[in-house]
């Protein structure tokens, strides 16, 4: 039975990752859009109050035309009031948007100012307007309109460029400003991702430090507390479904006389070979751990007594027929085996591991190279 691995974790980062770039990213759009707005809707507010009252130096300048050629004309002189009255309205609200705007007073007041006096002049205007209804010259009213049109003309020409200059200043913090936001982002990202990869790692690493905690260097076997894992959850199962499972202790005969004539190296090459040799012959639903030294131990679940008996002997005549060149050492090796298989006795795993125990310690007085099994039952052929 294989160690099992959670699910991915780095998958998991990556879409977390994924996630968090696409809500910033979604989060930076509208907001980049709601002030873009924002600044739009200002910018074009603010022209068009100042854009609407230039057309009334174009009107002016073309009623005062008309007004050389028939100057007695009741039509034309009421346009021309009308004119007249429109002009201050305008003004103020130029006055009242350039106060609404960021702008420093000092950038608009010189031109306010010359609008100002454009509004004190009109009331002479209309009076002189009123002299021609009356029947004078328009002489002098077109002397007066031509000088207030030149005024107006050149107040709102230096507002326009004074608002477009500040629209285009404007534009260039909005663009620093996506510029810093897209940085801030990228940098937030990074950090993300580069903690992620550090979580990620330290996942890794704590997956390897409880693999390598469960599992036999020498042999890649699991180990003591591998197999720990699964008798108390195999056991209670076995209890509670009335279903068999079968408990094999294996020790290798006389080892540490290989030990002693070829080394610890050659002693741990022959471990390694018996261990493959273990996995060769047991299913994917057993459980296989070395122990400690030379004893290793099968779990098998659902197996009865007579079936584990055919795993274990298939296990036994196996490592019996390694040759020494599989061991690299001049050496035959032999196991003995103990098996017991869960009963109703059986109140806790150690007291089936005890018998098991019992069972290889029968073995190993009975000659070796043999399996015994806990109770009466003894039907392994012994190999002299």
């Amino acid at each position: 039975m294989n160690l099992r691995s959670d699910w991915p974790l780095g998958w998991q980062l990556g879409l977390g990752l994924v996630l968090l770039a696409g809500v910033c990213a979604i989060a930076t759009s509208v907001y980049l859009y709601q002030v873009r707005q924002h600044l739009g809707s200002n910018y074009t507010a603010i022209v068009a109050d100042v854009i609407r009252p230039q057309l009334h130096t174009v009107l002016l300048r073309s009623t005062l035309e008309e007004l050389r050629e028939h100057p007695q004309d009741s039509e034309l002189i009421e346009r021309f009031d009308n004119l007249i009255w429109r002009i201050p309205q305008h003004i103020e609200g130029v006055h009242f948007g350039l106060n609404k705007t960021g702008l420093a007073p000092a950038d608009y007041e010189a031109s306010l100012n010359r609008l100002e006096l454009v509004s004190e002049r009109l009331p002479k205007l209309r009076q002189a307007l009123g002299e021609i209804a009356a029947g004078a010259p328009p002489d002098d009213l077109i002397q007066q309109g031509y000088a207030i049109e030149n005024e107006m003309a050149q107040a709102y020409s230096r507002l326009s460029h004074l608002l477009h200059a500040e629209a285009a200043n404007q534009r260039v913090v909005m663009d620093r400003l996506v510029l810093g936001i897209a940085l801030l982002i990228l940098v937030i990202l990074l950090l993300v991702g580069c903690l992620m990869l550090l979580l990620k790692r330290l996942h890794h690493q704590h997956k390897k430090v409880l693999r390598l905690s469960l599992m036999d260097e020498l042999t890649g076997l699991g180990n003591r507390r591998y197999m720990l894992n699964f008798t108390e959850l195999l056991f209670e199962q076995s209890q509670r479904s009335d279903h068999p499972l079968s408990m094999a202790l294996l020790d290798l005969d006389h080892f540490k006389r290989v030990n002693d004539d070829f080394g610890h190296p050659a002693g741990d090459q022959v471990l390694k070979v018996v261990a493959d040799a273990l996995l060769r012959e047991v299913r994917k639903a057993d459980v296989v751990a070395r122990l400690g030294g030379e004893e290793f131990c099968v779990l098998m679940p659902e197996t009865d007594t007579e079936s584990a008996l055919e795993v274990i002997e298939r296990i036994r005549q196996r490592v019996e027929s390694l040759s020494p060149q599989a061991f690299g050492v001049p050496v035959a090796v032999t196991v003995s085996l103990g098996l017991a298989t869960v009963t109703r006795d059986d109140a806790s795993f150690d007291h089936l591991y005890f018998r098991a125990d019992q069972a290889l310690y029968q073995a190993k007085i009975k000659g070796r190279n043999r399996v015994a099994v806990d109770g009466p039952m003894v039907q392994a052929p012994a190999t002299p």
